[in-house]
């Protein structure tokens, strides 16, 4: 993923050789390992920790090593210690009893959170709790310069990471670490809430992290029975290629998401996959998309590269703001490839994914399989204005204001909005525009593929477009979104 942008700021030494791990303590089907907080460091704060403050929102984070022993495939033991980043419900009344592990992604060779970023409003607003893992030794060091033991090498001197062939088992004790405690004097992870109010563990990673979890699935739960448990429920998010195979046989529920970028014309029907299966398909989504590329820049960006203070409430939905343009507003990032430029709102289908994923798994029935990409010749079909037909359809790709080139840019795509003649020959109007963005946004939520807090955000977005349309001040009713994942009495036709 990206934040290559950051990847030329300043460089730090190396660091020194990591310290000695402790044995971790043995309970029930796998081992506990010991959490520790870390030194202040140099910095004083985390590396990718939150670029906002988390209070206002009845949030708090924590930094913790985890230090342990793990196996890889062939039994072969290896002594570690990486770091994990906690955010959780500074009160137990808002804790919703899920933990998210975020698998980060190391594709740049720094750590991205991508799908924590993606799903981070409904996250916040459902009380869950979810967990930066530096599974990958990428990730921890050494070069570009934001990686921990570079960033600041007094902080982070005591991580060693075994390599890559460990991660499945390390990542494995990362999630025992919030089901027992660990040995004498570990931290528990969950603070003042305690690790008793935790009842669910999901996993989640996009991109390389997606492939990891689709052979942790396949490959490392069938051959180590002890660790099926450990988690619940899996999001495998845009692997490459789209492969769907691994989830045969799955021994957890597994959600898989993909974009454009990642669809194949295999022909598979979900339905016959697995019991355990669902996949969904999200019609103009990029692999690499705006809403991340915005925040890495306006967001992580300077507190990352500047030290600068977390971000205040408003700043940060100042940077949502901005993140969240579909192209209903003209911004210049919209046309810049892999940084920012593809627009199609995927966070929507993040955040669904996750709180579908987690209601599976919490026994209140598995989510639907979305319908499948249309494909023309071997690649995905496309209508008039030249975005993707067939797939999980959010309102924008209906009720178009822009081409949404979602594989444009290999990893990325470019966003470019129609003109704001071409918008009044197609819509006539701002107000029948944000007419035909509501009828398309209830049809979502009715679908289940848009939660109504999302729709109540889009339609406001929608609502600003009225420059688009040669208007300076919007009029625009209010939405009441309709009952989530309830069939509507019509609907309209789909693309």
């Amino acid at each position: 993923m990206l934040l290559g942008a950051l990847a030329c700021l300043s460089w730090l030494p190396a660091a020194a050789a990591p310290a000695e791990p402790a044995a971790p303590t043995q309970l029930g089907s796998g081992p506990v390992p010991l959490l520790t907080a870390p030194p202040p460091g140099l910095r004083g704060h985390a590396l990718w920790d939150s670029y906002f403050d988390l209070a206002p929102f009845g949030y708090e984070e924590q930094e913790l090593f985890v230090s342990g022993t793990a196996v890889d495939a062939a039994g072969t033991p290896a002594p570690y210690t990486t770091r994990i980043i906690v955010t959780r419900p500074s009160s137990p009344a808002d804790f919703n009893g899920t933990v998210l592990l975020d698998w980060v992604n190391v594709t740049a060779q720094f750590e991205n959170a991508v799908d924590t970023m993606l799903a981070r409003e409904m996250l916040l607003r459902e009380g869950f709790a979810y967990v930066h893992v530096s599974a990958q030794a990428a990730g921890l060091c050494c070069l570009p310069a934001l990686t921990p033991q570079t960033w600041d090498p007094v902080r982070y001197a005591s991580l060693d990471h075994p390599g890559d062939a460990w991660a499945f088992d390390l990542f494995t004790q990362v999630a025992r670490a919030f089901e027992a405690p660990g040995p004498a004097g570990s931290v528990d992870p969950m603070g003042s809430l305690g690790l008793g109010r935790v009842e669910r563990i999901l996993a989640a990673g996009q991109s390389q992290s997606a492939n990891r979890l689709s052979d942790y699935v396949s490959e490392w739960l069938p051959a180590h029975p002890a660790a099926v448990g450990a988690i619940d429920g899996v999001l495998v998010h845009g692997n490459v290629p789209g492969d769907k195979a691994f989830a045969v046989g799955a021994p957890v529920p597994v959600l898989h998401l993909l974009s454009d970028f990642e669809a194949v014309a295999d022909g598979v029907d979900p339905a016959t996959v697995d019991p355990n299966y669902r996949l969904w398909e999200v019609a103009g989504a990029a692999h690499a998309d705006h809403w991340i590329g915005y925040q890495s820049i306006f967001g992580h960006g300077p507190r990352v590269a500047a030290g600068l203070p977390k971000q205040t409430p408003d700043q940060f939905r100042a940077v949502l703001d901005g993140a969240g343009n579909y192209g209903e507003v003209l911004s210049p990032l919209l046309a810049v490839c892999v940084a920012a430029g593809a627009a199609m709102p995927m966070h929507y289908a993040t955040s669904t994914a996750l709180h579908e994923l987690d209601g599976w798994v919490a026994g209140e029935g598995a989510p639907d399989n979305g319908p499948r990409f249309a494909f023309a010749g071997g690649v995905l079909a496309t209508d008039q204005y030249g975005n993707t037909l067939g797939g999980i359809r959010l309102p924008p790709i209906d009720v178009p204001v822009a081409r949404y080139q979602s594989t444009t840019c290999q990893l990325g795509g470019v966003t470019i909005p129609f003109t704001d003649l071409e918008l009044l020959a197609l819509y006539g109007s701002h107000a029948s525009y944000v007419a035909s963005m509501a009828t398309y946004t209830d049809r979502a939520v009715a679908d289940g593929w848009l939660l109504p807090e999302d729709a109540v955000d889009l339609m406001r977005r929608a609502c600003r477009a009225s420059i688009r349309f040669l208007l300076a001040a919007p009029s625009c009713p209010a939405y009441v979104p309709p009952t989530f994942d309830q069939p509507l009495a019509a609907a309209p036709p789909s693309g």
